[in-house]
């Protein structure tokens, strides 16, 4: 989910609970804004939806080959694999293609139903789309808070009829002409940019690197295609001591299957913002330098290396690790990546210096491999 989509979950989160407790109901302002946070949400939903329905590989239908898009992604967690159990893939091939049908159809249908008062009917869309998110919550791994997030926006749908009897106070019966002004100009400033953005922006000006990048992205479109294979990641280390250690993970050993059952995103052993640490791999010079040269000092600090000298990390591969989902809940051998050799013992804390030779996957092994098995090395 975009930064723009939280931003928007965040003021729907407080903007319509704001207008029901001040039973401000009639306030031109807020009925501006109002309908344009539904107007944005649908934006949202339709895109989410449509961007499937456009998969090239067709992952999100029926005819979906070789696998529909909820088989790719209902294996992650325990309350998936019941999932499973209970629907069987041919199950799944029938429910795929409700999810998109789902996104394209809620929020218009809510919108036309708030429009014509159908409190009943906007009930059961809210609760339909938010019944979507709470699955993925279930069913996918590191999706919790974001989909407990997706279903703020549906706030603004709900009806505010309670309010309409909270008698309004005098500051809300009126508002000066140039707050209004300012408010409408506000509103309407975001819409344009938003449509400008989203529409004939150029690709410069949708970097991240731009504030309004970050404003105006009005998008939502994860799991857009079927997931084809999943990746881990993991970095054998050499400590002084000579033992290997797992640096990515934090552990003793170091384990080169799939963890759990195949988590949908990268850096499983790390939840959170270490998600994003792979992405960062291309990073040269002092940027580089800092991305990886941090696990070193991390692993140092953490085991307290002054104290215990043997504990302290010489280097480490980085690798990559990738196995294609199979029919069946099975997933295929696993490939492996280096992604980055680092060496820490030529790091001081004053001044660090960067290895810049590529390095082999052979190479990489020799520099580590002491410590892996026979066995482990066959089976990758």
């Amino acid at each position: 989910m975009s930064a723009r989509a939280f931003s928007v979950c965040s003021f729907c989160s407080f903007g319509p609970w704001q207008v029901k407790i001040e039973g401000n109901v009639n306030n031109d302002d807020f009925r501006f804004a109002g309908i344009a946070l539904k107007l944005q949400v649908t934006w949202i939903y339709l895109d989410a939806g449509s961007g499937k329905m456009m998969d090239p590989l067709g992952g999100w239908t029926y005819n979906a080959d070789p696998l529909p898009a909820l088989d790719t992604y209902a294996r992650h967690t325990m309350a998936a694999r019941y999932l499973y159990a209970l629907l069987q893939p041919e199950g799944l091939r029938l429910l795929t293609p409700t999810v998109v049908y789902v996104e394209l159809l809620s929020a218009p249908l809510a919108l036309i139903g708030t429009y014509f008062g159908w409190y009943n009917f906007v009930y059961t869309v809210a609760g339909a789309a938010c019944s979507l998110h709470i699955g993925i919550a279930f069913t996918l791994n590191n999706t919790i808070l974001l989909s407990l997030v997706a279903c703020a926006p549906w706030a603004v749908f709900l009806p505010l009829n309670a309010a309409e009897a909270v008698e309004p106070t005098k500051s809300s019966r009126s508002s000066s002409p140039l707050g209004k002004l300012i408010t409408h100009i506000l509103i309407l400033s975001l819409i344009c940019g938003s449509l400008w953005f989203e529409t004939i922006s150029e690709e410069c000006n949708q970097s991240m690197k731009h504030i309004w990048s970050t404003v105006l992205h009005n998008r939502w479109n994860v799991f857009v295609g079927a997931e084809e294979y999943v990746t881990w990641e993991i970095a054998p280390g050499r400590l002084a001591d000579e033992s290997v250690v797992d640096v990515w993970g934090r552990t003793e050993d170091v384990n080169w299957y799939m963890p759990g059952a195949g988590a949908p995103c990268t850096s499983t052993s790390r939840p959170g913002r270490w998600r994003s640490f792979p992405y960062l791999a291309e990073l040269e010079g002092e940027e580089g330098e800092a991305l990886w040269s941090y696990l070193c000092r991390q692993w140092d600090r953490e085991n307290d290396v002054a104290n215990n000298p043997g504990r302290k990390l010489i280097r480490y591969n980085f690798f990559m690790l990738q196995a294609d989902v199979l029919p069946n809940m099975g997933f295929s051998a696993t490939r492996k990546r280096l992604i980055k050799a680092y060496e820490c013992d030529a790091v001081s804390d004053d001044s660090r210096e960067t290895r810049t030779e590529d390095t082999t996957d052979g190479q990489a092994e020799n520099a580590i491999g002491d410590g892996e098995s026979k066995k482990e090395k066959e089976e990758l």
